[in-house]
């Protein structure tokens, strides 16, 4: 059972970015999931939110700290066992290790945020039985990190007695898992899962509409490009095994 994600958002630069993927995909990945208590990977490529979440979008709270930005153009997560896997060896120890070739391509990416993710709980959306395989992750996603500015137990409440369950009535939605940062800032971080990023933009805007939903999003703040929407990219859906 996964209940721990390493994340990493990025940017990369249009020059050598085939060559990027084609190592990422074919070499590091690999690498990854053969050590002792990852479960699972994937990498996902960000896209345009929809119109009318840009809209909603437009309207949260923002930080403009710089030291809480990223890039905004991909996503990569790292299932694990537990958090303790990512930190025995940690990441600045795995940075140590690395390979001419690895520091080469991970050199490239622009403004990257790496996060350890501890998994609280997690629901089942109505689309669950959609899943391509059992630890694949969903064909879209949106994820979001931010603070509660003290009000963490009303964001928790919020989350639990109303968020998760209507996630659970939502057409298209595949899942969600809400999420404490174990390193790095802010504090809180969701994971929504969908059929597609055309089935989140339908359905996802009537999760927005309710009066406990804008109470909350009057004191989270967010760093610059959160929440973020994004399609897989690996595994390349139909290729699954």
């Amino acid at each position: 059972m996964d209940r721990a994600v390493w994340a990493i958002i990025y940017d990369l630069p249009e020059e050598g970015r085939d060559e990027y993927m084609e190592w990422f995909h074919g070499v590091h990945i690999p690498e990854k999931l053969a050590r002792p208590g990852y479960t699972w990977a994937a990498h996902y490529e960000v896209k345009h939110p929809g119109e009318r979440f840009e809209e909603i979008a437009a309207r949260l709270n923002r930080t403009d700290d710089p030291e809480l930005a990223s890039g905004a153009g991909f996503i990569a997560l790292f299932g694990g066992e537990t958090t303790r896997v990512f930190y025995d060896p940690s990441p600045a120890q795995l940075k140590e290790r690395q390979n001419e070739e690895t520091r080469e391509m991970t050199g490239m990416r622009i403004q990257a945020r790496g996060l350890i993710l501890c998994e609280e709980w997690r629901v089942e959306g109505p689309d669950a039985d959609k899943r391509e395989a059992p630890g694949v992750m969903a064909p879209a996603i949106q994820m979001g990190r931010y603070d509660a500015q003290g009000n963490d137990e009303d964001l928790q409440a919020w989350y639990a007695q109303e968020r998760m369950a209507r996630v659970a009535d939502t057409p298209g939605c595949m899942g969600a898992r809400k999420y404490l940062v174990a390193t790095a800032s802010p504090k809180h971080s969701v994971l929504y899962e969908y059929t597609s990023l055309e089935a989140r933009e339908a359905n996802y805007i009537a999760l927005e509409e309710t009066e406990g939903t804008k109470r909350v999003h009057g004191y989270l703040v967010h760093p610059p490009g959160s929440p973020l929407a994004a399609s897989r990219i690996w595994p390349p859906q139909g290729e699954v095994s």
